[in-house]
């Protein structure tokens, strides 16, 4: 009976492992329930009682301590192999990642340069065309070279820092031919504390 109960539990441990390689459990398993097996018929055996019943008692019952233990070996395992990653850890990384995308934390951001106060812009926000003129002699400005905005248009423009004198006459077009409407004539301040500047040009400003 000895002999047939080992090589019960020899055939399930081979089975068990023919098709791919056991886990720690199931090897726990298997080599429990044949440990058992073994020792539950010997004992039976030395005892004078029934040598099945005891080999089955001590398969279940060797089986069941075998699939522990090869749990706990695979639980202790995995958490070797993939370590848990610490709060700290992940504040600080979240932290790092927070501080990279805010302007100004230490972290070059070439979008969050400084704004040139020297770049600006020309905004015709009348009806009407006009020429406009930067630090030209009033007297001579048929001989300067001047901007022209149709109705509603705009146009980039660079000035240097400090004042400039702008002069802007308005043209309408009837049905008698071009005329002045009016002109502008002011000086303006490019600030080098500025963030850029816009002229914008309304009907009010002609007279």
């Amino acid at each position: 009976m000895r002999k047939l109960m080992s090589l019960i539990a020899a055939v399930a441990l081979v089975s068990a492992c023919a098709n791919r390689p056991p886990t720690s459990q199931e090897q726990g398993a298997l080599t429990g329930a044949a440990l058992g097996a073994i020792a539950g018929s010997l004992i039976a055996a030395g005892t004078g009682g029934n040598t099945a019943t005891a080999a089955a008692a001590g398969m279940g019952l060797g089986a069941l301590t075998g699939a522990m233990v090869g749990g706990a070996i695979e639980n202790e395992r995995a958490e070797t192999d993939n370590p848990p990653t610490s709060a700290a850890s992940t504040s600080t990384q979240s932290t790092a990642a927070a501080r990279a995308a805010q302007p100004g934390s230490g972290t070059y951001n070439p979008a969050a340069g400084t704004i040139d106060p020297t770049v600006g812009k020309f905004v015709n926000g009348t009806r009407w065309r006009l020429e406009i003129y930067v630090d030209a002699d009033p007297k001579d400005l048929e001989g300067a070279a001047g901007i022209v905005l149709n109705a509603q248009q705009s146009q980039p423009q660079n000035l240097d820092l400090g004042p400039h004198r702008i002069i802007a006459r308005a043209y309408v077009e009837t049905q008698f031919g071009t005329r002045t409407v009016g002109r502008y004539d002011r000086t303006v301040q490019v600030d080098p504390r500025g963030s850029g500047w816009t002229l914008h040009f309304t009907e009010g400003d002609f007279r």
